[in-house]
């Protein structure tokens, strides 16, 4: 087993974790189904140390390395956008809405209500912030066609509900700062045209 070096580089406490556990993630799915069943089984230590001590330099094949890389970041992605609101099933959103599975189907592909797609698995989960008194906000369609986003277009709807759950400081110079989640001003109109300056020059980049 090879032995990686790592460079001492600067490490805020919170970015040394985030290193720390993808470190320990690329041991861990290298794992065997028969080492991970061990290990659980033992105290943390010894538990680590088992995992530990897979060898995470097995030999795969560049394609499959890169395929595992692209599943790990979609994971990370859809428990970013989880850990920052509330996301609900199909079910709990068309129960708010008091309509149709078949109905809440059509309004999203229609651009009327905001999804955000698990694309490890390709289920759609509903921002809870975009209803109200039962109902979308109208400010949800408004966004969405005006930043002429394609309501299908699965890679630009997940960027909006990231976009939207991304904090923004809305402050005016000399102002004490006014750090939100950007869902939490879509009631304020300057506000919102701030946010979609903001989509539109992060978005573009990367199309």
């Amino acid at each position: 087993m090879s032995v990686a070096i790592h460079e001492r580089t600067q490490f805020t406490v919170e970015a040394a974790k985030a290193e720390l556990r993808r470190r320990f993630e690329i041991r861990l799915d290298s794992a065997s189904e028969s080492v991970v069943l061990k290990a659980v089984a033992l105290p943390d230590e010894k538990a680590f140390t088992a995992v530990s001590k897979v060898d995470s330099d097995k030999k795969l094949s560049i394609e499959t390395r890169n395929q595992k890389a692209v599943a790990n970041m979609r994971a990370r992605a859809f428990e970013r956008v989880s850990s920052r609101c509330e996301l609900l099933t199909a079910q709990e959103a068309h129960d708010i809405l008091g309509i149709s599975k078949q109905a809440l189907s059509q309004k999203t592909k229609a651009g009327l209500v905001l999804a955000y797609t698990n694309t490890s698995n390709r289920r759609k989960y509903y921002p809870s912030f975009q209803f109200s008194e039962n109902k979308t906000k109208p400010v949800i369609a408004k966004l969405i066609n005006e930043l002429k986003i394609d309501p299908v277009n699965t890679e630009a709807m997940n960027f909006l509900v990231q976009h939207l759950v991304s904090k923004m400081d809305f402050s005016s110079p000399g102002e004490p700062e006014n750090v939100l989640p950007r869902y939490e001003l879509l009631d304020n109109s300057a506000a919102v045209e701030i946010i979609k300056r903001d989509f539109i020059n992060a978005f573009e980049p990367g199309q």
